[in-house]
């Protein structure tokens, strides 16, 4: 019978790699679930703020600052915000104010998306190997909708 010494290092080095690369993807995406309960909170949290903001002059900028405060850990210049009174794109104070100024009447749905894009994803094989770098998304996203107080 032969002699079986080193037998285990031999398995370790074969098995190694592979335990290494199922530990860092669950790291990934976990980190990735992190980013999306943080986006989702931040887009539930400008809904609100956004769904109350009837009767102000900067509805739209008080609905980014909350946007970013709510996700206070990410990189706050990759936050944008889109938002919609009675399905009409408002993109900034003065044509949110108009839109929200009608809804006093009734009941609006005001639907507020939340967009951040996601850079903090590093492939664990740096370059293009086997296209590691496209299997994480770059853009993480979340829509809330909310009716207008």
């Amino acid at each position: 019978m032969k002699s079986q010494r080193g037998s285990a290092a031999i398995e370790m080095a074969v098995m190694l790699p592979v335990i290494l690369l199922i530990l860092l993807g669950i790291a990934q995406f976990g980190w990735l679930l992190v980013n999306f309960i943080a986006v989702s909170n931040a887009a539930s949290s400008a809904a609100r703020t956004f769904a109350a903001q009837r009767g102000t002059t900067t509805p739209y900028t008080t609905t980014l600052s909350q946007a970013v405060a709510a996700a206070s850990f990410l990189n706050p210049s990759g936050i944008t915000i889109s938002t919609t009174v009675n399905g009409v794109a408002c993109t900034n104070d003065a044509g949110c104010a108009t839109d929200l100024a009608p809804a006093s009447s009734a009941a609006v749905d005001v639907p507020v998306k939340v967009s951040v894009i996601y850079s903090g994803f590093h492939p664990v094989v740096p370059g293009n190997y086997l296209n590691l770098n496209t299997m994480m998304p770059s853009l993480v996203a979340a829509t809330v909708t909310a009716r207008v107080q």
